[in-house]
């Protein structure tokens, strides 16, 4: 039986997240990371550890994939290859820190290098939704692209037989010729297609996928068999021959490493970071990662390789650390669902802002310091979260127990300062006592309160108020989606990984793109910035709303990034009002369109119902919805809602219009619904989206009005399929989401029954 893998090496120098991973015939090591950066690592030559060679920084944007070719004639060093978010390709000669060669063919972002059969050619992937084959003899342009997708191309290989496979965020898998025809359309995964690896030996490829599944697939196409082990996204795959023929590695989302032999899943690697975004191996065996807290690590299974002793323990300290953080909230909010140091990089909204940042040793707070081109965000100190997840205790303090007590840094080099905290004390009285009793100006008050609020808000905690105008299981007057429903990993606030939302430059492109393919409905390029503009609040002119209408008629397959746009652009009271009052039947019309079963594009429907939600921020956008609400509830049933991101999307949205149907005392809308949501949420299977259900339904409970209170009642129990489900879900649970919405099931249970 093989020995255990352990740390060899831990490679520092990068200072974000390292996205791509290669390595050369010589066991040397190249990494790409978000910093915009390339780094060639070497061998020490004397232990386990590598030196950091020489770094490459001619890339405009982050570094999205790398690659060696081995050497040639006329380079026989090798060459190494970049792929950048600047849509561009560089070719360095190993030991030159400036490119020889740059390749422009690609419109978007460069995702994926990997070798071809011949020598010095290649191909590459992007977010174009194409891939194309290269040759460094004739580097001016690409010999063949392979086109056909609709969405990105994550991952292209070329496999023995000399055919090119290409892994989309269609869902799909392509087989073309060298030449460019499309052969073969492999349908099978049931997400985005993030990786592929060729078993030649074998005579075929394995695929990975979003969906967290391995698919093994001949070279004629067949899926021959699927293997499973890992809980997320799996990024990434890549071939361990010292292993044997039919070993390899995948890494993921869920922090690990999986080594797999023989379709099985022989050891688990876990990785003190969220997201582990690419692995390799060398030709000893040893396993190469990068993730997203911007460490190369390598792994062996070589005694004479492990790390010192002290390494391997802080290793295992900084994984323990953060499957503990797993478990642990602060304030209402997972501390594995905060960002990392990476989002210290996007400036501040405005001055005094506050973000809760996650570290390896905990979370720290900073603020936003304004200071023109000086502008940076400033550690505030430690957040010490007050009742344990797990336990429930609270932290003593000064022989008091309190329910927060927050660790302030004021001066460096001086020990921080304790600030207590109880739920339901008024913040200000709790800021100014802090403030008087370690001598602080009062100018701060303002930002202690702010503080406060913001690491102690509990998202399932009422709050005073009239409950004709909130919802008494959140305390607002609208359901902001936490994290689950929006973002994502590395810090992004896109949408769940997806690659085209989120993101302006992004979906800039995507536009551009989408543009050419809009034959009648396509508008001037030039126009298309000034849209991309609404995402930030911006308005640089206000035809810039009429351009936003008419891109809506574009067709189904590529109008979702104009769909995006409505949805960040809402976000900001003006153009709330605009797009909600100017022509507002085109928009509703679209919105309804897209959340019904006649759209058969899920990004549609999912950026539907975000953009719906985001309506209810302003009153222009309630009063839209509020007189559209019966036809959107009429679309909604209808629907097909596997998805799981459209579950959520959809109870998120339908918890908004009950509360504004309770804001508006709407006696027609509220007995809709209560016919309406139970029925849904029996349908729904995803924890997340049934426990945002079940909040609605307990809001429709909510009424003081105990004859009014009762009608809903009957009607909410005629569903007997929701009684059942719900009894079901009072008792089962295995982890904190289902506890979570065990509680609300238990919760309706009881207005049910009163």
């Amino acid at each position: 039986m093989s020995k255990p893998f352990k740390l060899s090496a831990a490679l520092y120098g990068h200072s974000l997240d390292v996205r791509s991973v290669s390595v050369t015939t010589t066991n040397s090591i190249i990494s790409g990371s978000r910093d915009k950066s390339a780094k060639l690592w070497v061998p020490n030559g004397f232990n386990a550890g590598f030196n950091e060679s020489i770094t490459y920084k001619d890339q405009k944007n982050f570094v999205g994939s790398v690659l060696y070719l081995e050497g040639t004639k006329e380079f026989p060093d090798g060459v190494i290859i970049t792929g950048g978010n600047d849509n561009i390709i560089l070719v360095y000669k190993p030991h030159e820190p400036f490119a020889t060669y740059t390749l422009k063919d690609h419109t978007n972002a460069v995702c994926y290098l990997s070798k071809g059969l011949e020598p010095n050619t290649f191909l590459s992937s992007s977010w174009d939704a194409t891939a194309k084959l290269w040759n460094l003899s004739k580097p001016q342009a690409a010999l063949t692209t392979f086109a056909g997708h609709t969405a990105a191309v994550w991952s292209v290989i070329q496999i023995q037989n000399g055919n090119v496979i290409t892994a989309s965020a269609d869902k799909t898998i392509g087989v073309f010729s060298k030449d460019g025809f499309r052969i073969n359309t492999l349908q099978g995964h049931t997400d985005c297609v993030r990786g592929l690896a060729d078993f030649s030996e074998l005579n075929c490829f394995i695929s990975v996928s979003n969906d967290a599944s391995i698919k093994v697939w001949t070279y004629t196409g067949t899926n021959t068999d699927t293997y499973y082990g890992h809980t997320n996204y799996i990024y990434g795959i890549a071939r361990n021959k010292a292993g044997g023929n039919n070993c390899f590695v995948t890494c993921d989302e869920d922090r690990t490493v999986r080594y797999w032999k023989d379709g099985v899943n022989t050891e688990t690697i876990n990785l003190p970071a969220q997201s582990v975004w690419t692995v390799a191996c060398l030709s000893n065996g040893d396993v190469v990662t990068g993730s997203s807290d911007s460490v190369v690590r390598v792994f062996t299974q070589d005694e004479s390789r492990f790390a010192s002793d002290e390494n391997l323990k802080t290793f295992e300290e900084e994984v323990n650390a953060l499957a503990k953080q797993s478990t642990q909230e602060i304030g209402g909010y997972k501390v594995s669902d905060l960002p990392g140091k990476e989002a210290l990089y996007e400036p501040g909204k405005k001055p005094g802002q506050m973000k809760m940042i996650r570290e390896a040793q905990g979370v720290v707070a900073y603020t936003w310091v304004e200071e023109g081109e000086n502008s940076h965000w400033e550690k505030v100190g430690d957040v010490l979260g007050g009742a344990d997840a797990n336990t429930g205790t609270k932290t003593t303090f000064e022989g008091k127990a309190y329910d927060f007590v927050f660790s302030v840094d004021v001066e460096d080099g001086k020990p921080p300062l304790k600030l207590p905290y109880n739920k339901g004390d008024d913040p200000y009285v709790a800021a100014h006592n802090f403030l008087e009793k370690n001598m602080l100006p009062p100018v701060y008050l303002d930002q202690v309160v702010e503080f406060i609020l913001t690491n102690s808000k509990d998202p399932n905690e009422s709050f005073p108020g009239n409950s004709n105008f909130v919802d008494p299981f959140t305390g607002a007057s609208r359901y902001t989606p936490a994290s689950s429903a929006t973002s994502t990993a590395s810090g992004n606030s896109g949408m769940n990984l997806d690659p085209f939302t989120g993101d302006p430059n992004v979906i800039l492109g995507k536009l551009k793109e989408f543009n050419q393919k809009a034959g009648n409905n396509s508008v001037n390029e030039v126009f298309l910035q000034d849209v991309v503009q609404l995402c930030s609040g911006s308005v640089i002119q206000t035809s810039c709303y009429e351009i936003l209408f008419n891109l809506l008629k574009w067709s189904d397959d590529i109008v979702f990034p104009v769909i995006d746009i409505v949805r960040m652009a809402l976000r900001f009271e003006d153009n709330n009002k605009a797009i909600t009052t100017e022509k507002s039947g085109i928009i509703i019309e679209k919105l309804k369109y897209c959340v019904s079963q006649d759209c058969k594009i899920s990004n549609c429907t999912l950026v539907a119902f975000r953009a719906l939600c985001n309506m209810f921020i302003y009153p222009s956008g309630e009063k839209l919805i509020f007189e559209h609400r019966v036809s959107l509830l009429e679309n909604i049933t209808s629907l097909s809602i596997g998805n799981k991101n459209i579950q959520i999307a959809l109870a998120t949205f339908l918890l908004n219009i009950t509360i504004l149907c309770q804001k508006f005392q709407d006696e027609f809308g509220i007995m809709l619904l209560a016919s309406v949501i139970p029925d849904i949420v029996v349908h729904l299977d995803d924890p997340e989206a049934q426990f945002r259900g079940l909040i609605a339904v307990g809001t429709l409970l909510s009424s003081e009005n105990t004859e009014y209170k009762r009608s809903v009642q009957e009607k909410i129990k005629e569903c007997d399929n929701f009684t059942r489900k719900l009894t079901i879900l009072a008792k089962e649970h295995t982890n904190e989401a289902e506890m979570k919405r065990k509680i609300c099931a238990n919760q309706v249970l009881s207005e049910i029954s009163n």
